[in-house]
């Protein structure tokens, strides 16, 4: 696991808000009041629960990180193993939705009883029907209770058809039986995850899915485990992917490039501002909305934890292609190479599922880097100490590694932002390659591969404008001068006469799926056509090899690496 202090740290970011991360939670789901008004008192909830509260707004944690002030407490979480620390807040957050749900439901069914009282008072009723109603009351009240005390089941969803697969599980359309809501649950099989050492990016997906309230986001319905299987239902988006429109249209127009990266600064911002940053945008994580709008998935890599397994792995392959030469391509043969991509993108999409890391396509620099800074610390201190600085600075300054021990923070979302931003226009990523090896070189000696694309079309190239030009190279540049807010971004000349601050109250969207019900999946793979299928055929290859290495060697299963991963939206509000 990637050590906290080897990472830079961003006001508002959870090393700030870990104070009270369950404040955090309580006030994105509407608990305040709720504590504020059970059952007539007007306790806090701090003194209901037994915690102590500090400042909470984000002036306060600001400038108490600016100070470099921690109280001791999280001095002390940010010196533990972040499974550990997830444990902690984890707590926290299932001791205060576990009471607000306890008192909320309390309080509901007094004022319930209340009305049954002034219901039978209002009106003459004889005695054997004031009977009959209460005992239709005390019977919907056990009913209430009784589904109060269900947890939630895979037996519980109507399965409609799957929309995907990958290197962990399954996603399908489904529909809660009970509630009507229609939702992408996503099936995981336990052993894989803890054989792949993926436990800790799934529970860091479920955490950023449950905590983030933004219509930026994809909203988190319901998380919920058996004894083999992570299940997580979430919000349906139906448009399909960014990918999948760039790769209809070729290259997008300089007025739709301009509103989908406007929605898509929008949505990382979002979840900046909850204490997160991505770390592995691309356009397949953007998904379009029944409305046409954009919203933000795929966090099992968020929040800068990376395994030891993965840092080893990013390690390897830069060790094997960091001095070879960069092979210089034109733009025509990068054009040609990203549709010969396109034209076998599930092949090359399932292929990287199961890869341990994947191609870094739209992956800064200091990410990568930071894979190989451990290593140079350890050669560099059993190096002889020599008196010649000005050698040592010259060799540091032309070093990509010479800041790796600086880490890397959210900044690196906004690299990624930008690649996407080049390929909107050239139909190419910046640092695309015939294969993954040369991508990451290519993304290793960055500053010698980026260079603006040529066009056959002077209307193709006049489409890049000189703003646009101006803000990819704003953002895939050194994170010391990279943009890295969306108040910095807005104030760019590329987005003179949008209101970043409302793009969906003022901005209309080029593309809204037409759409024949709640769950049409129209716009995802079609998992019942054969010929669809068949680009699928190595993934299922791949899962029938896991299950017989799972039969062959079952690795045990800690039921602890998983709790507090149960939860369900509004509880407050479902069954009360």
């Amino acid at each position: 696991m990637a050590e906290r202090g080897s990472m830079d740290t961003r006001p508002g970011r959870e090393d700030d808000d870990s104070e009270q991360p369950w404040l955090a939670y309580a006030e994105a789901n509407g608990m305040m009041h709720t504590f504020e008004t059970i059952g007539g008192r007007s306790e806090s909830p701090s003194s209901m629960l037994g915690i102590s509260q500090t400042p909470t707004d984000s002036n306060s944690m600001a400038s108490s990180s600016r100070g470099g002030s921690l109280s001791r407490r999280s001095a002390f979480l940010n010196t533990i193993d972040p499974s550990v620390r997830r444990r902690v807040e984890a707590a926290q957050v299932y001791f205060l939705e576990y009471y607000v749900d306890q008192l909320t439901y309390i309080a509901n069914r007094r004022q319930r009883l209340e009305r049954f009282k002034s219901a039978m008072r209002s009106v003459q009723t004889p005695p054997h029907s004031v009977q009959r109603s209460w005992s239709n009351h005390q019977a919907n009240e056990t009913n209430t209770l009784r589904r109060r005390r269900t947890r939630t089941r895979e037996q519980e969803f109507d399965v409609l058809a799957q929309i995907g697969q990958g290197g962990f599980g399954q996603v399908f359309l489904a529909r809660k039986r009970d509630t009507g809501e229609v939702c992408a649950l996503k099936k995981m099989d336990k052993q894989l995850l803890v054989r792949l050492n993926e436990v800790q990016h799934i529970l860091t997906e479920r955490d950023i899915l449950r905590t983030s309230k933004s219509e930026w986001l994809v909203r988190l319905l319901y998380s919920f485990q058996d004894a083999r299987h992570l299940y997580l239902a979430m919000e349906f988006v139906p448009g399909g992917d960014i990918r999948s429109l760039l790769i209809q249209n070729d290259l997008f127009r300089h007025q739709v490039a301009q509103f989908y990266v406007a929605e898509m600064l929008a949505a990382v911002a979002a979840l900046h501002s909850f204490g997160y940053f991505h770390r592995d945008l691309k356009p397949e994580n953007f998904l379009v909305d029944a409305t046409g709008h954009v919203k933000l998935t795929d966090f099992g890599l968020s929040h800068g934890h990376l395994s030891r397994g993965t840092l080893d792995a990013m390690r390897k392959t830069l060790d094997r292609v960091k001095d070879q030469d960069v092979i210089h391509r034109s733009s025509s043969e990068r054009r040609s190479l990203s549709k010969q991509l396109a034209a076998s993108r599930m092949d090359h999409r399932t292929a990287r599922a199961f890869s341990i890391v994947g191609s870094p396509d739209y992956m800064a620099p200091e990410i990568l880097y930071t894979s190989l800074a451990a290593d140079r610390q350890h050669t560099d201190n059993r190096r002889p100490a020599t008196s010649d600085r000005s050698s040592r600075c010259s060799s540091a300054s032309n070093d990509p590694l010479a800041d790796a021990h600086l880490g890397y923070d959210f900044r690196v979302d906004y690299w990624s932002l930008g690649c996407i931003l080049y390929e909107f226009y050239a139909s190419y990523s910046p640092f695309t390659g015939p294969t993954a090896d040369d991508v990451w070189r290519n993304v290793y000696h960055w500053e010698e591969v980026l260079h603006r694309p040529d066009f056959a079309s002077k209307e193709a190239d006049d489409n890049l404008t000189p703003e646009a030009w101006d803000l990819i190279a704003a953002l895939v540049c050194h994170r010391d001068i990279r943009l890295c807010s969306l108040q910095e971004v807005a104030s760019h000349s590329y987005f003179r006469g949008m209101n970043m601050f409302d793009l969906r109250g003022t901005l209309a969207p080029p593309f809204t799926p037409a759409l024949k019900s709640d769950a049409d999946n129209a716009h995802f793979d079609d998992f019942s056509d054969p010929a669809s299928m068949a680009v699928y055929k190595d993934v299922n290859n791949k899962w029938k090899d896991l299950d017989t290495l799972s039969a062959q060697s079952t690795p045990d299963v800690d039921p602890a690496s998983f709790i507090g991963f149960t939860y369900k939206h509004n509880r407050q509000h479902r069954f009360i």
